[in-house]
């Protein structure tokens, strides 16, 4: 008896219709919590706005690139943050199961897609954002001194555009690490309070 072939566009996950797998982490921000919105968005966007007006604001202006420049710390923070958080994630993923573990969080229930989370469901969708996030940002960290000779060099005669594509890139770099910090914190407050509350309690 011959069997069918399984191929990616072939797995189904969540309500009807397909999504785009390796944005999957991404499901954590259609959680649905009371606070979520505000530490999700309205906190991350405040902090990286506001970040970046301050290094606009600073002089002489902090460093980008090189070896004293803020990529390179954020780069090596992450290349030790980003495989500590996928063990993590995995730990908790592939953890035995446990009445602590997978019963519903005290407090708001955590809502996806209808139906409400478990406390392993949630942790898991949390690290795995994190570390999409955390990834994304490395990527970019290593990207952006490789191609900012070309850029500059393309952009020579438009001094105009170079400078707003430094400062949109420099936002983007402020932006993605507000998330992670915000985040960052928001977990840690879930993992330490939240999650430890007894069951029953609100």
């Amino acid at each position: 008896m011959g069997t069918q072939k399984i191929v990616l566009r072939d797995v189904k996950h969540g309500p009807p219709g397909s999504r785009l797998r390796l944005l999957a982490p991404l499901r954590y921000l259609q959680i649905h919590h009371p606070e979520k919105v505000r530490y999700d968005y309205v906190v991350p966007l405040a902090t990286g706005a506001l970040s970046w007006i301050a290094y606009q604001a600073i002089t002489p202006e902090l460093p980008i690139f090189g070896e004293a420049g803020l990529l390179k710390f954020t780069r090596e923070f992450l290349i030790m943050a980003v495989p500590f958080m996928v063990g993590a994630l995995a730990s908790v993923a592939m953890g035995f199961p446990g009445q602590h573990i997978d019963r519903r969080p005290p407090g708001a229930e955590l809502l996806l897609d209808g139906r409400v989370l478990t406390l392993r469901q949630f942790v898991c969708y949390l690290l795995g954002y994190l570390c999409f996030v955390a990834f994304v940002t490395l990527i970019g960290s290593i990207v952006a001194p490789l191609v900012q000779p070309t850029i500059s060099k393309v952009l020579a005669s438009e001094p105009f555009w170079n400078d707003a594509v430094f400062r949109a890139g420099t936002l983007v770099l402020f932006q993605l690490v507000a998330i992670l910090v915000v985040t960052t914190l928001w977990a840690l407050y879930f993992l330490t309070d939240i999650i430890n509350r007894p069951a029953g309690s609100e």
